[in-house]
């Protein structure tokens, strides 16, 4: 672009001047090298307000200064119609401490700044979702494994109530058979008493398994919360984040530079100089506006990209990666319907000794005083091992303890919908 309105202008009032046509010629040229010098200073203030990460004020500043300088160095050298120039310079002096002293490249630094914040942030946003979305998938990883094992646990217990129900019975059937054919003092009830305390223990050391995974979910669970507390936080950091540097502030600093570049034209001391500025202007708007679109598809970009994950309501994508279903309902579910066989078969007819039946072996055929000692002798430890199963049984009637607990977790993120 061509800013020679000035030029223009000094030229005319130079043929104005009572200089004679030599003194004239030798100013001309001073200033034809002048305004040609000029013209490039223009563009050297134009390149520095082109896109990029770079902030140009503090150049922008050396550049007009030097421009400022150079008018007053190159107008100097004439030997002729010095009073005349020295005119010239300080206008063109004011002209360049005009631009020096511009907002315009004040307010493009701050566009790009707001830019390059917004790129360092995202990259802290996705750092941070990637590092919560792992976590919550290993936390998520490790419930489902501790699920199938507390399943395996739950099932183990109840097979092994079931095979030492069988294999009890038909022991002890064996022994009452021996007791009514010989005499009681000739059988062995030890080996019955032994195989009973041999399942309470078993049940016992499933119940140790079972609280084990219990605090481990517990462990799990807090974790997770840390979690949730993280992710809570990080949508809080955005948002506090565009309140201060967003696209509406992008806007009105670019809103701002193209106003002082508008003022520039106002601000000088010819009409010459005016129309310069007013061409200046109009290519400072062009690179301003490419600076300006530039953070505008970066803000743009980030908001079609995390608009349901770091602000707004959270997406369904999202939810379902943060709080998936487990599978806990599952086990529960089975669990709970296997449970009622097996409790009914050793809670009402295994473990509820009396003098008439023990195991669900009748003790018909005996004497009184058999049945008398038969029970007494296997009563405590059925006792023992009701009181075993008991404890095994209400700690796990209800595995859906976890279920809750995640459930209060979820409604950190129903909140966020």
């Amino acid at each position: 672009m061509s800013y020679d309105a000035r030029k223009k202008e000094v030229m005319e009032a130079l043929d104005k001047t009572d200089h004679d046509p030599a003194a004239k010629d030798a100013i001309r040229r001073v200033l034809d090298s002048y305004f040609s010098q000029r013209e490039g200073r223009f563009e050297n203030l134009l390149e520095l307000l082109e896109p990029s990460d770079d902030n140009c004020h503090g150049k922008w500043i050396d550049k007009a200064k030097e421009a400022a300088a150079a008018a007053q160095d190159a107008l100097s050298r004439s030997e002729h119609g010095k009073l005349w120039l020295a005119k010239i310079s300080i206008e063109e002096h004011m002209c360049f401490f005009k631009f020096m002293t511009s907002q315009v490249p004040v307010k493009r630094d701050l566009m790009v700044q707001q830019t390059k914040a917004l790129a360092k942030a995202e990259k802290e946003f996705e750092e941070k979702w990637k590092t919560i979305r792992d976590s919550d998938k290993n936390i998520d990883e490790r419930m489902q494994k501790i699920a199938l094992e507390y399943g395996e646990i739950l099932n183990s217990a109840a097979k092994v109530a079931a095979i030492f129900e069988k294999e009890t019975r038909e022991a002890l059937a064996e022994k009452i058979k021996q007791a009514i054919s010989l005499t009681l003092k000739a059988v062995d009830l030890g080996v019955i008493e032994y195989a009973i305390k041999g399942a309470a223990s078993a049940i016992s050391g499933k119940l140790n398994e079972v609280e084990s995974r219990k605090l481990e979910i517990h462990a799990l669970i807090s974790r997770e919360e840390g979690i949730f507390a993280t992710f809570k936080e990080a949508r809080e950091s955005v948002k506090e984040f565009l309140r201060e540097t967003s696209y509406p502030h992008v806007k009105d600093a670019f809103d701002a530079a193209e106003d002082a570049a508008e003022a520039l034209a106002g601000e000088m001391l010819t009409s010459g100089q005016k129309d310069d500025a007013s061409a200046f202007c109009s290519a400072i708007k062009n690179e301003l506006n490419n600076v300006f679109r530039k953070a505008e598809d970066a803000y743009k970009s980030f908001a079609k990209k995390h608009e349901y994950l770091f602000f707004g309501p959270l997406g369904g994508g999202y939810y379902q990666e943060l709080m998936e279903d487990d599978s806990w309902k599952e086990h529960s579910k089975r669990w709970k319907d296997s449970r009622e066989d097996i409790d009914e078969l050793l809670r009402e007819r295994t473990f509820q000794a009396n003098e008439d039946k023990i195991l669900e072996v009748s003790l018909q055929g005996l004497t009184s005083e058999d049945k008398s000692i038969i029970y007494e002798r296997l009563k405590s430890s059925c006792q023992e091992l009701l009181r075993v199963w008991n404890r095994f049984k209400e700690m796990t009637k209800e595995p859906e303890w976890a279920i809750e607990s995640r459930d209060t977790l979820k409604s950190v993120l129903d909140a966020m919908r």
